[in-house]
């Protein structure tokens, strides 16, 4: 009886791990090849301007390159926590590139956000198929005199030789896509074309010549909000010029603010005076980027802060929307003016933090020509077709199945998430350092070489145990030979 309990013991964990590592029950729930990993269909949000398209089986993976198809599928290394998921951006079901980085999503694991370096979290973004669109840059250069400042290396120096680099040329002007850039001066009330007239610059020839010769500061004040928009408003809807280049390549606006300072009309401003005027730009740009706006009419603000932040651990209030003095400028929002005082201690990187997040794009405080580029290249990146989405914390919270979502926060509105179920016995397959600070997926067969000698030593044991314990039986002489059975002539018929 030991032994046949022993043996149906060995081949029910036996059935039981082969089981695991081939399939698992549940219609709505996604194998992964190669892995013990299940995953649940995409649940999209509705009402968004692009559908979040996250996923889980190989035909969505079939379509791109070989090389890449790995990493489109989805993954979790619970050793160290890490969970790996792509996706990609539609229109109307249509594929919609962006030039997308870590600052761009928000990731968020069982309904908590994952906040970079607290509690060993962190997360990446890696884009696939590079692609360019056609775009027009329009570059709005601070033109007040504090530009000419300081003697020995002034900032509009920075700025131009920024601008002149030749990975910022290729960012404005690649080959392979038309674009085209608007570069403009706003001195205090006015907003004037860098060369003289409205024009587009189409090529890297015109583009330098114009940045050489004709970018100089001016005089006046710093009038930052109502540049942004007019360029963002009746600079893209009324401009012959810029109407004409936008319907015949179908490009979609891009603006880059570029400032040293504050946003100020007059000596006697203060801080607070801009909380106002700030929460009816933000107004403004919520209705040039509103839902009933087609998605590539829709204008993407960068700003670009030169010098240093004024309020360095400055973060956007709970509510964006509702701009108050105090959230703007901090203790000094009432009697300290901003000419010659606030511009002295560095920039209003508050304001500009806030102009681009309702602007659809990314804020950037620089000092250097370095930084200035990085900051241009970026705003003026390349699209990709899909991202491969690398998030990690402690390993506790994959010992179970769990959600991801992932919710993008910026130039458009898209959100999704996916339940994943990790398999409760097998962390398979392992993972293998890239170098980079992450792991990839190793075949399956890698985890076999671990979990088949185990199931091998089980297999063993339902043999192997029971012979040894009838070979002590008769080591020991408890174990009888067999009686022979007896003859007919030894039977006992009576009497």
């Amino acid at each position: 009886m030991g032994r046949r309990t022993l043996a149906i013991t060995t081949l029910v964990l036996l059935a039981s791990a082969c089981a695991m590592l081939v399939s698992a029950c549940g219609s709505e729930l996604q194998n992964v090849p190669g892995s013990a990993l299940r995953i649940s269909q995409p649940e999209l949000a509705r009402g968004t301007d692009l559908a979040l398209d996250i996923f889980t089986s190989p035909e969505e993976c079939a379509r791109y390159e070989p090389a890449e198809q790995a990493a489109c599928l989805p993954w979790i290394n619970r050793n160290n926590g890490e969970v790996h998921l792509s996706f990609r951006l539609l229109l109307d079901g249509e594929p919609w590139p962006l030039p997308l980085g870590r600052e761009h999503v928000q990731v968020s694991h069982q309904g908590s956000i994952i906040q970079v370096g607290r509690n060993k979290q962190e997360y990446t973004l890696v884009p696939h198929d590079p692609q360019r669109s056609a775009q027009l840059f329009v570059l709005l250069i601070d033109g007040s005199g504090s530009m000419n400042l300081p003697r020995r290396d002034p900032r509009i120096e920075r700025v131009r030789r920024a601008l002149l680099g030749d990975d910022v040329l290729s960012a404005f002007f690649p080959p392979d896509a038309p674009t085209g850039v608007l570069l403009l001066s706003f001195q205090g009330d006015q907003l004037l074309p860098v060369g003289g007239s409205i024009e587009v610059i189409k090529s890297r020839r015109e583009f330098k010549t114009v940045v050489e010769e004709r970018l100089q500061p001016g005089s006046g004040y710093t009038n930052l909000y109502e540049a942004i928009r007019t360029a963002t408003g009746p600079l893209l809807e009324k401009e012959p010029e810029i109407v004409r280049f936008l319907q015949t390549s179908e490009a979609s606006p891009t603006i880059i603010a570029l400032t040293d300072g504050f946003n100020n009309t007059s000596h006697d401003d203060v801080c607070a005076d801009n909380a106002p005027r700030l929460g009816r730009l933000l107004k403004h740009l919520e209705t040039v980027r509103g839902s009933d706006v087609a998605l590539r009419k829709r204008p993407s603000v960068y700003t670009v802060g030169l010098g240093r932040p004024f309020r360095p651990r400055f973060t956007l209030p709970d509510d964006p929307e509702k701009v108050r003095a105090i959230d703007l400028c901090g203790r000094l929002h009432r009697r300290t003016p901003i000419d010659g005082n606030l511009e002295e201690r560095g920039i209003d990187n508050a304001s500009l933090a806030w102009i681009a997040k309702a602007g659809g794009g990314v804020s950037y405080v620089k000092q250097d020509v370095g930084g200035l580029g990085q900051a241009f290249r970026s705003a003026a990146a390349k699209r990709y077709g899909w991202f491969e989405l690398r998030y990690r914390l402690d390993p506790f919270y994959l010992r179970r199945s769990f959600k991801t979502g992932i919710r993008l926060m910026a130039f458009a509105t898209a959100e999704s998430s996916v339940t994943l179920h990790p398999s409760a016995w097998l962390d398979a397959p392992p993972g293998k350092p890239t170098g980079d600070g992450w792991t990839e997926p190793s075949p399956l067969a890698d985890s076999a070489t671990t979990v088949m000698p185990f199931l091998g030593f089980l297999l063993v044991l339902g043999f192997l145990a029971p012979a040894i314990f009838n070979s002590r039986r008769v080591l020991l002489g408890r174990l009888k030979p067999p009686t022979p059975p007896a003859s007919r002539n030894d039977v006992n018929t009576g009497g």
